[in-house]
């Protein structure tokens, strides 16, 4: 056997590992030793694009309603002698609240005779005319269903006066007002069919107060009740 010399042993053990070295790294390119090569041929990251996501729907909190209907008022101590008002009603309302809404309400109308009082030509139109002037809170206990319903009390204002009465004489006839009532509504997407019942109260004018005031008696109260069918635009 040939002798080797030491320089030529340590070049053969040398020798794999010069040639491994060389494979992992590649002809002409930086060694990297991670899992991941993020070279020119290499597929870039694709951006994150986040789902569009629709804007709630715009709550429709504002209405406007128009109604028509009857009222009957009557003095509390001759109920007999009531009064029937052929009326129309028109009010703007905001839900600002869950449940709760507000409402200003102007109604008007003319007295309307009982049947047998009309006159030759069938009109049963009277002498008396009637203003009413309402500020009052709603409670709706299912405002978000198709059929839905509420509670309401309010306060205001309420002239009956003669027909041809000036604007004078029937800033005299002013009266005061408390009301509560019951109303059912059927909705659609926009607008709505109401009905609505309520309870009147009525006060005095000022100078049936003053005169009571001053004879040390208690001034005779009006009170009744209305009843109306309309529609609601909601927006």
């Amino acid at each position: 056997m040939v002798p080797m010399s030491p320089r030529l042993v340590l070049a053969l053990a040398v020798a794999p590992l010069f040639a491994a070295t060389a494979h992992a790294q590649g002809p002409g390119g930086d060694y990297y030793g991670g899992d991941y090569y993020a070279g020119p041929s290499a597929t870039p990251p694709s951006a994150y694009v986040a789902p569009y996501v629709a804007p709630p729907p715009r709550p429709t909190r504002w209405s406007i309603a128009a109604s028509i209907g009857s009222m009957t008022l009557a003095p509390d101590d001759s109920p007999e002698n009531e009064v029937d008002f052929g009326i129309g009603q028109l009010a703007v309302r905001y839900r600002g609240w869950r449940h709760l809404e507000l409402e200003l309400a102007f109604a008007g109308g003319k007295q309307k005779l009982p049947e047998d009082m009309a006159r030759g030509d069938g009109n049963r139109e009277g002498d008396l005319r009637m203003e009413h002037v309402t500020f009052a809170a709603r409670y709706r206990f299912n405002p978000h269903q198709r059929w839905n319903w509420w509670l309401m009390a309010g306060l205001g204002a309420t002239t009956v006066a003669h027909k041809d009465a000036s604007q004078q004489q029937a800033e005299a006839s002013q009266r005061g007002h408390g009301l509560m009532g019951i109303g059912l509504e059927h909705r659609w997407n926009k607008f709505a069919l109401q009905l609505e019942g309520k309870a009147i109260f009525v006060g005095p004018t000022e100078e049936e107060q003053m005169n009571a005031d001053a004879n040390g008696t208690e001034p005779t109260g009006i009170s009744g009740g209305s009843l109306t069918i309309g529609g609601a635009f909601y927006f």
